[in-house]
């Protein structure tokens, strides 16, 4: 007779019975994994949506609205994407995981790759800049981002004739 190794069978039984806890657990969020998830961003690799819980929401109002889900995230940046390259770099972090918070000072870059890209500063054409300085907050569940919002603190526009002069 064979002796069973029986933790071996319970995980097996475990995972039969619940997949979600098989499923590996999320890491606690950091600064340096904040980090990775702006360059992932930056660089227009969707894994960066990996940092979200399946439900985050993202207020976004007024010009897109509340988006419902990382689908909906992944969707809207594919179609903004399309018109412009965006490259966001952090100024300050501040990360607190035991309170499930993250706000983070940030600096959005937006460059038309193309003309008649419609913004809410205005139209830009190819080659112009449009930088937004901001704040995101963030709310944390189970080490993933569930909720984002932000505030502008100011826009500007750098024209590509202007910097071609």
């Amino acid at each position: 007779m064979k002796l069973v190794n029986f933790s071996l069978v319970a995980a097996l039984l475990l995972s039969l019975v619940s997949p979600a806890a098989a499923q590996e657990q999320p890491a606690e969020m950091t600064k340096e994994r904040y980090l990775k998830y702006l360059e992932q961003f930056s660089a227009g690799d969707e894994h960066y949506a990996d940092i979200y819980d399946d439900n985050v929401i993202f207020y976004h109002a007024p010009q897109f609205g509340v988006l419902r889900g990382k689908q909906a995230i992944l969707d809207l940046y594919r179609k903004i994407w399309q018109q412009v390259k965006e490259t966001v770099t952090a100024r300050t972090v501040v990360v607190d995981p035991k309170h499930g918070l993250i706000a983070a000072e940030l600096s959005t870059k937006l460059v038309a790759t193309g003309d008649g890209v419609k913004m809410p500063s205005g139209v830009l054409n190819r080659g112009d800049v449009l930088i937004s300085e901001g704040t995101v907050y963030y709310e944390l569940k189970n080490g993933r981002i569930a909720l984002i919002r932000s505030s502008i603190e100011g826009t500007r526009v750098v024209r590509k004739e202007a910097t071609e002069k």
